[in-house]
């Protein structure tokens, strides 16, 4: 597999200081290079005044342009509530072997479900759901490993089930180390 590398951008009002954090964390656990573009997008064109959300299609529309050089990839990081025709709302979504995805932390709050806010609850959430959609663009389905970065998630209790890693099977398809959790949690400033 060629040398990948993942571009993060901000999609709407992300703090800078979570991009940059959700950065470092994702480049202790792939072990591949991950930046944040040079560049934000507004996601007002997505709204559904209907659904009152942002169509997670139309971003992923957006997060195409400018074109990306393969191998890498680059997800979309968004405080909005993102939904597909299909479901009532997302956490994330991508284009399966494709190159973008988008993750969106609006849900994944613990002040969303009126619990107090925990920013390291959500720091994980959020490194989760970007590991689980950048998986999607390697083609990688949902996986049976429950504690995978694969495994399905609609909730965030789901979410709050899993490893900020991949299991052995998946790890392979993308060319990370499985020891990627355990260097994130042995590196300095832990959640």
């Amino acid at each position: 597999m060629d040398r990948w590398g993942l571009e993060l951008v901000r999609v709407g009002a992300v703090a800078p200081a979570l991009i940059r954090r959700l950065r470092d964390d994702l480049a202790v656990c792939l072990a591949h290079p991950v930046w944040v573009a040079d560049f934000e997008l507004a996601p007002a064109d997505a709204f559904s005044r209907d659904r009152r959300q942002y169509s997670a299609v139309t971003i992923l529309n957006m997060l195409q342009d400018p074109p990306l050089t393969m191998p890498h990839r680059r997800v979309g990081v968004t405080d909005v509530d993102l939904f597909l025709p299909v479901f009532a709302h997302v956490l994330g979504s991508a284009q399966l072997q494709g190159q973008v995805g988008v993750a969106s932390f609006h849900r994944l709050r613990p002040e969303f479900l009126d619990d107090r806010p925990n920013p390291q609850v959500l720091r994980l959430r959020i490194l989760k759901e970007v590991l689980h959609e950048l998986g999607h663009t390697f083609g990688l389905v949902h996986c049976q490993v429950p504690w995978c970065a694969m495994s399905a998630s609609l909730l965030p209790e789901h979410v709050d089930l899993k490893d900020p890693s991949f299991c052995e099977s998946c790890c392979g398809r993308l060319d990370v180390p499985r020891d990627g959790i355990l260097s994130f949690f042995l590196k300095g400033d832990q959640p």
